[in-house]
């Protein structure tokens, strides 16, 4: 894969899981036969894919939003290949601190690099 296909997959990547992940709990939760006892459960439990399908589409509008600021060169780049970077993880102390993971490469580049 050229380096264009490794930065959509990284970015994209998680959010694509929890839809498929939102399609599979509302196929179960369809196929589950109604029960009297449940019945509450089974009502709440309709609102789960609802959530992760509003999960990834936020996670998407991120992802897209993250990549428009580094194509328009005001988004964080990565000091070892230039590619986008992703969210600000939390970081050990004794390991720098915060740090951001490239969508290009995959290392991880600490906060003192792109601040």
């Amino acid at each position: 894969m050229e380096r264009g296909n490794w930065v959509v997959v990284r970015a994209y990547g998680p959010a694509v899981l929890l839809l498929i992940f939102a399609a599979i709990c509302l196929a179960m939760l369809s196929a589950m036969p109604p029960h009297p006892v449940l019945a509450g459960l089974q009502s709440m439990a309709f609102w789960v894919p609802v959530g992760l399908v509003t999960a990834g589409f936020g996670m998407m509008g991120m992802a897209t939003y993250r990549l428009y600021q580094w194509e328009r060169g005001s988004g964080h780049d990565c000091s070892h290949c230039g590619g986008p970077l992703g969210f600000e993880r939390a970081g050990h102390a004794r390991m720098g601190g915060a740090y951001r993971r490239c969508y290009a490469c995959g290392s991880n580049v600490n906060h003192r690099h792109y601040q």
